[in-house]
């Protein structure tokens, strides 16, 4: 995500708002890999 300017910008101005986010942003991913390891181990 620190590719992009607007990313790179928030880290530089407001770094603790920019690892909340971050984290947040990784629960997320995490939450929808969880669901989608389950989907795909049901049985039909």
């Amino acid at each position: 995500m620190y590719q992009e300017n607007r990313f790179k910008m928030l880290a530089k101005r407001k770094p603790e708002i920019a690892k909340q986010l971050l984290e947040q942003a990784q629960a997320e991913v995490d939450a929808r890999w969880q669901m989608y390891q389950y989907l795909a181990e049901r049985n039909p």
